[in-house]
């Protein structure tokens, strides 16, 4: 089982990972914040779901070590579990 450390650092890089490939949708959005708010909150909507897919996607191809010392924490860490259900997003 992973460390608490190691399985927070895992979620991060998987994070940054998805950010990574949702960025262009969050620089659009940031760039349609002076034409049209309404427009930019909800692409800032589109990319968030991207980025929570991506994170999904990254998260399942994980060795099953990884999986559930993260599962864990999520269940007995109120702190990891409020950054892992956030990256997670709704489905």
């Amino acid at each position: 089982m992973l460390s608490r450390e190691e399985a927070y650092n895992l979620i991060c890089e998987l994070n940054e990972e998805a950010y990574t490939a949702a960025y262009d949708d969050w620089v659009e959005a940031d760039y349609m914040e002076d034409e049209d708010p309404d427009l930019a909150e909800e692409m800032r909507e589109d990319a968030s779901y991207q980025q929570a897919i991506e994170f999904r996607e990254a998260f399942q191809v994980l060795d099953d070590n990884s999986k559930e010392s993260i599962l864990h924490y999520a269940k007995v860490d109120e702190d990891f579990a409020q950054e892992f259900n956030a990256w997670w997003g709704e489905e």
